[in-house]
């Protein structure tokens, strides 16, 4: 009785599913529906049969069948196209109305005084995966930044997730339908025996749902979000990420964990130096600096471009939260000393093979004046418009990098300004378990370790103000 039960229940799911398929489909045919339905019951009556009923009833049939069983290639081969179409035609439905609406149309008065409403044409449209782009031509007198205004305004009326609007001479309207990085994407463990290009790292996907690589040689990152939104994400990334290398002696890691070892002690064998207090993260960056001369002295003639290897790896400084070196600490000796070390690096370790990657939550030039150093910034979420437009810059907001508007259930999603400059990148960073930090960690442990070794205290010397005391002649002398 049981067993008959859950059959009962499990037919009257799938029936339900069946019928929400059928209905599907009369829902997106339903701008011809009604010719389908006359063609039908013309081939009924002059077949005196109820024969051309059954077919196409079994035909949708077949299609909510093959949405059940088979949806993702149900999903390529059918209800995408069905679903670009559908929205295609109604976007050059009220296309007018909307160039209308956000104030981008121009009245012309002909010679018979009579007007004629002007409406910037598309000139070409393409879809490139959940993304709708238009290129719309410009009327006279129209630029760019006149459709960067309105951004917001195009992207609500169409009903799209997200605007981008790029371009130089004319304009590019992206427009993203759904979210690709809603779900939360798992970071896995790499095979040790993975090769590395030399140059980037797979951090997680884009707003494309293609893989998000991130560029660690020859460049310097500057990670900046809000507390809880995600950076642990990308520290651990580019860490673990690097691991099959690091095992392998093509890379090392010189981590300086400013929160007392909370953030990267877990992985801590996964580094080949390791700093915990700003004195130790100064020792790692002034003995950086002095690696760094070393190996300029011996690229001199011979190369201008570091190539890792295990004779010569590339060197990553990863600091978490820099902020606590450059600003808040109070000893202005150790703070003058990591802003000038971090400078140096910045200013000429690429081309050797040293770069760095810094987190922070604070962007301000306060906080950390060498921020103009950094050729490649990661956004994430952000607390207001004048934070972003610190870390990715004004045309980065114009072009829909809005870090101050995402949302706070929504860790490791951000935007990314490559050092080329070109256009952001809206990505989320994979989400990295303690679990895989300490997997990472037994698996690609650095081949050697370097211990930082502070130098010894000094006393300053007490200053003193040389007196002379003079004993007052107390003798008179007889007149």
């Amino acid at each position: 009785m049981h067993t008959a039960s859950l059959a009962f229940r499990f037919g009257l799911a799938e029936l339900r599913w069946i019928t929400a398929g059928l209905w599907g489909h009369v829902r997106w045919f339903h701008r011809f529906w009604f010719v389908v339905v006359m063609f039908t019951w013309l081939a009924a009556d002059l077949l005196e049969s109820w024969k051309p009923f059954a077919i196409v009833g079994a035909i949708a049939l077949y299609f909510a069948l093959w949405a059940r069983f088979y949806p993702e290639s149900y999903y390529r081969a059918i209800s995408r196209p069905l679903w670009r179409r559908e929205l295609w035609l109604d976007l050059i439905e009220t296309w007018p109305l909307l160039m209308e609406e956000c104030g981008l149309t121009s009245v012309v008065i002909d010679r018979a005084g009579e007007k004629h409403l002007r409406v910037p044409s598309i000139d070409s449209k393409h879809w490139r995966h959940n993304e709708l782009v238009l290129a719309p031509g410009l009327l006279t007198g129209q630029t760019v930044e006149d459709f960067q205004a309105v951004a917001d305004r195009l992207r609500t009326t169409v009903g799209a997730t997200h605007i981008r609007v790029t371009g130089d001479l004319s304009p590019t309207l992206s427009f993203t339908f759904g979210d690709a990085l809603a779900e939360t994407v798992n970071r896995g463990l790499p095979d040790a025996g993975e090769p590395w290009d030399g140059h980037s790292v797979w951090m997680g996907v884009d707003t494309t749902d293609d893989d998000w690589w991130l560029r660690i040689a020859g460049t310097h990152t500057l990670v900046a979000g809000s507390s809880g939104s995600g950076k642990a994400s990308l520290v651990w990334g580019v860490t673990i990420g690097l691991g099959p290398a690091i095992a392998r002696g093509e890379a090392q890691v010189h981590g300086i964990d400013l929160k007392g070892g909370v953030e990267l002690g877990m992985g801590k064998s996964l580094f080949t130096r390791y700093a915990v207090t700003p004195a130790e993260a100064v020792v790692v960056l002034e003995d950086a600096v002095e690696a760094m001369s070393a190996r300029l002295e011996r690229m001199a003639g011979n190369t201008r471009q570091h190539t890792a290897s295990t004779d010569e790896p590339l060197v990553v400084v990863l600091i978490d939260e820099v902020a606590a070196l450059t600003s808040y600490i109070e000893d202005r000796d150790l703070k003058n000393r990591a802003r000038t070390a971090m400078s140096l690096l910045c200013s000429q370790g690429r081309a050797v093979g040293y770069t760095v990657v810094a987190c922070l939550q604070d962007p301000r030039k306060e906080t950390i004046p060498n921020r103009g150093l950094f050729t490649q910034m990661v956004g994430l979420r952000l607390r207001d418009r004048e934070e972003t437009s610190m870390v990715l810059g004004d045309g980065a907001i114009a072009s829909g990098a809005l870090c101050h508007k995402i949302p706070l259930s929504s860790p490791g999603i951000g935007y990314v300004v490559p050092e080329d400059g070109s256009e952001p990148v809206r990505v989320r960073a994979a989400f990295v378990d303690d679990d895989l930090i300490r997997a990472a960690a037994e698996r690609f442990p650095a081949p050697s370790t370097i211990p930082v070794v502070l130098p010894e205290p000094t006393e300053k010397p007490r200053s003193s103000r040389a007196r002379t005391r003079t004993k007052p002649d107390t003798e008179g002398t007889a007149s």
